[in-house]
């Protein structure tokens, strides 16, 4: 018989994603989240109409939105930008509802699932609610509670991928 792998129709089948070292550790990393996450809203029958009634210029928007979520995951300075203050003009144009928000967080932990595992993925997907529930309310022109609890999420330091 021939080996196991080529029985099986192919390759053996990678575990690593199952495991920490996939976390999200890198610019790279970021960039592969942000892109495959807004291929999929824009593709998706529910956001796709709101980003086009927008007319997003992805070639600007995607480098904006890896220095928010680098930033974000990271710690890494680069985003400037001002969240409520870009989503103002789409929300005046097509209001988001809460099917909006539950479809682009149902998306956003699906693309995590699909590439990462670790702290930073669980932090991505808490920030995640955070920023739609935040945005949703100040969209909605409801001001928040002054006593809300900031959770904070300690992580441990970024290692080196093993190459």
């Amino acid at each position: 018989m021939g080996d196991e792998a080529e029985d099986r129709g192919g390759e053996p089948p990678c575990g690593a994603h199952l495991v920490d070292e996939c976390d999200i550790e890198t610019r790279a990393d970021v960039e592969d989240l942000v892109r495959g996450f807004y291929r999929d809203v824009a593709m998706d029958d529910l956001l796709g109409p709101v980003f086009a009634a927008a007319a997003v210029d992805w070639a600007a928007h995607v480098p904006k939105l890896v220095a928010f979520w680098a930033g974000q995951l990271l710690g890494e300075p680069g985003y400037d930008g001002n969240p409520l203050h870009a989503h103002q003009p789409v929300h005046a144009r097509t209001p988001l509802t809460d099917a909006h928000y539950d479809r682009w967080l149902e998306l956003f932990d699906a693309t995590i699932d699909d590439r990462f595992r670790g702290q930073r993925a669980d932090l991505a997907k808490a920030r995640a609610r955070r920023m739609a529930a935040a945005l949703q309310r100040l969209l909605a022109g409801e001001s928040g509670r002054g006593d809300a609890v900031v959770e904070v999420m300690r992580l441990a330091p970024r290692r080196p991928r093993a190459s």
